[in-house]
């Protein structure tokens, strides 16, 4: 039995909402110098609306007075916020060195030249302006001790071995102390050796323009001129303190022939 021909099922499809409008994107425009004119940036040369207070461009201010656009090299020289100077530290090195050297030379230069000096050329005698002693014979002076020869002496007018009995030398005005060259007995010739006793051992201490001091000991060999290291600058004082004696008798006193400074004057 024939059966009636019926329509095809309709396919499932599923509801579909409506589609969520999207708005218009805004088109970017690259800004141009010439879009606006009135105010030229001081900084970078764009043209600005007279009613700007910043550039449109870089953000400078803006000078209302109209002023132009600065060349590239006036640009170089102008100071931006946040601009700080830049410390030539080479040539301060440089300057500070100078200094130091032109400084230094100042203070050296006299010890240079004295040291100089020194070496070539001789210490001179440096006669005292005065002299004095802790006691003398009065047939032997102090003054013996420094007339500048050798067959006079000294004595402190007893026998034994005088220690701590001293001669002084002073100066009128500051000396540069070298060297101390003393002559013990009562001459240079051996044949006097033993007339009377003889400096063994001895202090000498010396005084500068300041009142600074130095003590030093010395020992002497028996007989002839010796000489003693005694350098010391601005020297007002020397006091040769005696300690002991070469041949000390009963019947001998303690002598010297000479004492002797050398050094230099500073001029």
């Amino acid at each position: 039995m024939p059966v009636p021909e019926t329509e095809p099922a309709a396919s499932a499809v599923p509801a579909v909402l409506p589609g969520r409008p999207e708005p218009a994107r805004p088109s970017v425009r690259a800004v141009t110098a010439d879009e606006e004119s009135g105010i030229t940036c001081w900084r970078c040369g764009v043209q600005n609306r007279s009613d700007r207070t910043f550039c449109r461009n870089d953000g400078a201010p803006l000078d209302r007075g109209g002023r132009q656009a600065p060349t590239a090299a006036r640009r170089r020289g102008e100071r931006f916020a946040g601009w700080r100077p830049r410390v030539p530290w080479k040539r301060v090195l440089i300057t500070v060195g100078v200094v130091a050297v032109l400084v230094g030379a100042a203070f050296l230069t006299p010890a240079v030249i004295r040291a100089i000096r020194d070496h070539f050329t001789d210490p001179a005698p440096l006669q005292p302006a005065a002299v004095s002693a802790s006691n003398s014979d009065a047939a032997h002076p102090v003054q013996n001790a420094f007339d500048g020869v050798s067959n006079s002496w000294w004595g402190p007018g007893f026998s034994g071995d005088s220690a701590g009995q001293y001669l002084q030398a002073n100066y009128g005005r500051p000396v540069d102390l070298e060297k101390i060259m003393i002559t013990p007995g009562v001459s240079t010739r051996s044949e006097d050796l033993d007339v009377q006793a003889r400096p063994e051992r001895f202090d000498l201490l010396i005084t500068d323009a300041s009142g600074r001091t130095s003590l030093t000991r010395h020992q002497l060999a028996d007989g002839g001129p010796q000489l003693v290291d005694a350098a010391m600058d601005d020297v007002v004082q020397v006091d040769v303190i005696l300690r002991g004696a070469y041949g000390t008798a009963e019947d001998k006193q303690v002598a010297i022939a000479e004492v002797e400074m050398f050094g230099r004057t500073p001029s």
